[in-house]
Parts: structure tokens; sequence; C-alpha cells
């Protein structure tokens, strides 16, 4: 990992990226929404447990005044995402879900706005007007459908990794990638466990007893949440976000051929238009923030997926 270049490490997190909403779709179902996050989380954490161990990382997981952001950064980076991803994938399918993640322009664009006080251009309105038709092509051809119902609930999963982000963009930057991705997955499975407290009400536990749930959820925490975690953090360390953001924009495009490919769906004419319309937007929008950032800078740790 050490000799791994960020750039390299960034595709590999793409590829691995593509997975998540195919692997979620298999989960859906099989397990209750927060049991998966929590038991994923849970056991992402268990792969860093000798790393924290060695390290003496505890004292800083609940150090005063850092442990509020990293169950910020955790539970809304991971833990309620998570859930609502699996969640909305009882109703509709991995490629939908992947091509309206790319809302998330939009809404970086609302908050740049609303909390960071950005100025926003009329070309960043014209590629958030591209992302917004791409993931409206989506839910208006499947409104009033089960598929409309996931599809609102995916276009929520965006907004979710953004508020991590206003906080991740607090944390102190000598944290080193592994500890921030380690404290995710800590902070992700503390952060959900509240909601089980609905149990008196409401099955919020339940789950399938197989081996294939089972190989579902240890792909996902030791694969898709740790070591993806990992990868992640150690391209943001060392490159621009931007670019690392430009780069992420095309896993739809695997997640969409995965889908198709293991007979999940069969895609949809208009689908790969909404596809194109999002990604191209996203793209834009993208390029028009590094340009106004010139390019030169660089965040320690200001995003999680």
């Amino acid at each position: 990992m050490a000799k791994l270049t960020p750039l390299s490490a960034l595709w590999i997190n793409v590829v691995l990226s593509s997975f998540v909403p195919i692997l979620g779709f298999f989960a859906a179902g099989r397990v209750s929404p927060p049991l998966f996050a929590l038991s994923g989380s849970a056991l992402g954490f268990a792969a860093f447990l000798p790393w924290a161990i060695k390290n003496k990382a505890f004292p800083v997981y609940f150090r005063r005044g850092l442990w509020p952001r990293l169950l910020a950064v955790g539970f809304f980076g991971s833990a309620l995402p998570i859930a609502a991803l699996v969640l909305a994938l009882n109703y509709t399918t991995p490629a939908n879900a992947a091509i309206l993640g790319q809302v998330e322009a939009v809404y970086t664009i609302i908050l740049s706005r609303l909390i960071l006080k950005e100025k926003i251009s009329l070309r960043q309105l014209s590629g958030t007007a591209l992302v917004l038709a791409g993931a409206t092509l989506i839910a208006f051809k499947e409104r009033f459908t089960m598929r409309w119902t996931g599809d609102l609930i995916v276009l929520a999963v965006p907004l979710f990794y953004q508020i991590s982000h206003l906080f991740s963009k607090k944390l102190p930057q000598e944290l080193s990638h592994v500890f921030v991705a380690s404290a995710r997955t800590l902070f992700a499975a503390l952060g959900i466990l509240p909601v089980f407290a609905l149990g008196f009400v409401m099955p919020v536990a339940y789950f399938e007893s197989s081996l294939k749930l089972a190989a579902i959820v240890l792909i996902w925490g030791l694969i898709l949440t740790a070591f993806n975690n990992i990868l992640w953090y150690k391209a943001i360390l060392n490159m621009d976000l931007s670019k690392a953001t430009a780069i992420v924009l095309c896993y739809p495009v695997l997640t969409a051929l995965l889908s198709a490919g293991l007979g999940i769906e069969k895609l949809q004419a208009y689908q790969l238009i909404g596809l194109c319309l999002s990604l191209s937007g996203a793209y834009w929008v993208t390029l028009l923030v590094r340009e106004q950032r010139g390019g030169a800078a660089k965040y320690p740790v200001n995003c999680d997926r």
C-alpha cells in the first residue's frame, strides 16, 4: 500500500465503488438496512483494530473537540447513506442508483453557496442543469412506480455525503489517511446504534441466515469499507480534490455495465441518456471548480465516500 501512487489508489477505488450499488442490491431484502450498515462498519473497524491498538489511536478518536466531528463524518459519510441506499435498492436498480448519485454535484453547488459563501457562475449553473436533467429524466420515467420510491430515497444519499464533507473539512490536517478511514468505520458503527432503540416498536434488526448474506457482509466490511476507505484517503491526501472527483465520476458507467452483465437489469435508452447528461454536467462542474481553485489547493481530509 505504501508504494501505491495516489492515482493508482483512486482508480482502484473507482472500480471497487462501482460494486457498492451491486452488493447493496444483493443485500436488499436479506437484512435490515440499519443492521447492514452496522455490521459492515463494525467489520470494517475490526480490520483496523490491530492498527488502532498499535498506534494508540483510541485516545485520539475520543479527544474532546474531535470526536463530535468524527461522529458526523462517520454517521453522514457511511452509516446513514449506506442504510438509505440498501433501503432504496429494495425498489430501484443499481444503475438508477449510480446515475442518480451524480446529483451530488448539485448539492455541492447549493451548500457551497449557502454555507461557504462561494460565488456560483453561469457555467456552473449550466453544468448543474445537465446533472438535474439526467436525474429528472430517470425519476420522471419511473414516477409513481416502485422504482420511483427507491429513486427518491437515492437522491438523499449524496446530500448525506455532502454534510459529511463539511465536517471533514474541519478535521486537523495532521491526521493520516489510515486514521480517518478507521475513525469513519468506528463512528459509523457507533452512530447507527441508537436506531436500534426503534426495535421496541418496529423490526430493525432482521436478517436472513445464509452463506450468501454472510459473504456479502464480509466483502462489504473488509473490501468496500475498510480497504476502499484507505484507498480514498490515500488519494485525497495527495492530490487535488477536483482531479479526484473528475475520475470518480466515471464509476456509474462501470456500475451500469456490471448490472447489465450480471443480469440484474436490462439498460434502457432513457437510462443511458440520463447517464450521459448527468456525467457531462458533473464533469463540467468539476472542471469549473478546478479552474476556480487554480488546481493548486490540496485538501488533507475533505471528502468522504
